[in-house]
């Protein structure tokens, strides 16, 4: 009997005795499905954040019309779910299973807000398919907390018409720093007038995020290490990469708008076809089936083009450590991770499947970028520390600085300063 989900000491609550159930032998007679996981007619509580496409909306109404459990979904906004967690952790009240943006999975792991799910993990026939990324942003103390649920990718986009205007190869997206830079160049250069070459999202701290950790991913210079406790970004990846940029701004390749870009209007111009180069990802995909022009997608690169990767972004689901139905639970997310769900529900659904293996599937098999996208997760990156939300993603935190103060403010310091002060960020919240 393998496969076992385990519950560990919960760091918002008193410590929750250890118990084990094994696969096919929980207490309680459970009547079993055809896969062996119970299905017994359960009402199960789930939590999830409002996404793109409501695809967990539309995950859970097919699991309900096709299993004897039954799901009751409350989808969070996403601005508000995790003061909510954090009060039902403090409480008592989590749900059955918890649905979590992906890069703050290792606040609720080292919490004890989920269950050891590991060994039901590696169990799955599939295992070595699904994208680690997230696999690895839920592992604490090298046991695993949570499955891929709802994933997303940053990529390049570029615009193939553009490139083609200005004399480049349409089918040749940019593979190293020095080709971004030139292919820029020639964009603005032949091109001209309100057509630029690049574009980011200067005032927008995840949208960089999103994007330069695959430039740092890609270069072996991790932003985090050591569980997340230690920040990383004094590195030659992070000042070639803003070294890049501020070449690129500081050339006048940039739209002047990037400077005050909080994302909002990130994908504006390139979908109206003044950008030539949007590091982006795949949430823009739906925005452009009607473009106007012929676009493409490419990995974001190590400076040196030796190896790609891109931020693998989403949501991870588990097991919460304070359920009473964890076999039942559990039954669900063995189930999201099914060829039928990630085939005919994600899939169908133009997101993309967290197993590789399902790329080619009858529905993303339509668009080549898609297929590309869904196989870059073989090399993609999640960022995993409990500081996340304080030293990244806070408007007014220190990534968002060093990136401005480099960049716009000529501050040859920056790095370093930036280095030191979101260890501190990261230091506040362990």
């Amino acid at each position: 009997m393998t496969g076992t989900i385990q519950r560990r000491g919960a760091g918002f609550a008193a410590v929750v005795a250890s118990v084990a159930l094994v696969t096919g032998c929980a207490a309680g007679a459970a009547t079993p499905d055809a896969s062996g996981e119970p299905d017994d007619g359960t009402t199960l509580t789930m939590w999830a954040r409002n996404t793109s496409n409501n695809l967990a909306q539309l995950i859970v109404d097919e699991y309900n019309a096709t299993h004897e459990n039954q799901i009751d979904l409350t989808i969070i906004p996403n601005e508000s779910i995790q003061q909510k967690v954090a009060a039902a952790a403090a409480s008592g009240g989590l749900p059955d299973i918890l649905a979590s943006d992906v890069v703050y999975s290792p606040n609720y792991t080292q919490q004890g807000l989920y269950l050891d799910i590991t060994g039901r993990l590696e169990a799955l026939p599939f295992y070595d398919e699904l994208g680690k990324a997230h696999i690895d942003a839920a592992t604490f103390e090298d046991r695993n907390y949570g499955a891929p649920f709802i994933v997303d990718s940053s990529l390049i986009l570029y615009n193939k018409t553009l490139f083609e205007q200005a004399g480049l190869d349409p089918e040749a997206p940019p593979t190293d720093f020095d080709e971004i830079l030139e292919y820029s160049r020639a964009i603005r250069q032949d091109v001209g007038g309100d057509v630029y070459g690049f574009y980011f999202g200067g005032n927008c701290p995840g949208c960089n995020a999103y994007t330069m950790f695959g430039y740092l991913a890609a270069a072996g210079d991790l932003p985090f290490l050591d569980d997340g406790a230690t920040a990383n970004f004094d590195t030659p990846a992070m000042q070639e990469t803003l070294d890049l940029y501020k070449q690129l701004w500081d050339e006048g390749l940039v739209a002047p708008s990037a400077e005050t870009e909080d994302g909002v209007n990130w994908n504006t111009l390139f979908n109206e076809g003044k950008v030539g180069i949007l590091p982006r990802g795949t949430g823009n995909f739906v925005n452009l089936k009607d473009a106007p022009f012929e676009w493409g997608v490419a990995p974001l690169p190590a400076p040196d083009g030796s190896s790609t990767s891109g931020f693998i972004g989403g949501d991870v689901v588990g097991v919460t450590s304070t359920s009473e139905h964890p076999e039942q639970a559990w039954n669900f997310i063995e189930w999201s991770l099914s060829e039928e769900n990630q085939v005919d529900v994600v899939a169908q659904n133009g997101s993309l499947p967290s197993r590789v293996d399902l790329a080619n599937n009858e529905y993303s098999s339509a668009d080549p970028r898609l297929v590309q996208a869904i196989e870059g997760q073989v090399n993609g990156y999640t960022p995993a520390t409990p500081g996340y939300g304080n030293a990244i993603n806070n408007p007014n935190g220190p990534w968002l600085k060093m990136i401005r103060d480099y960049i716009f403010s000529d501050n040859a310091d920056a790095i370093r300063e930036g280095q030191d002060a979101i260890q501190a960020a990261i230091d506040e919240t362990q």
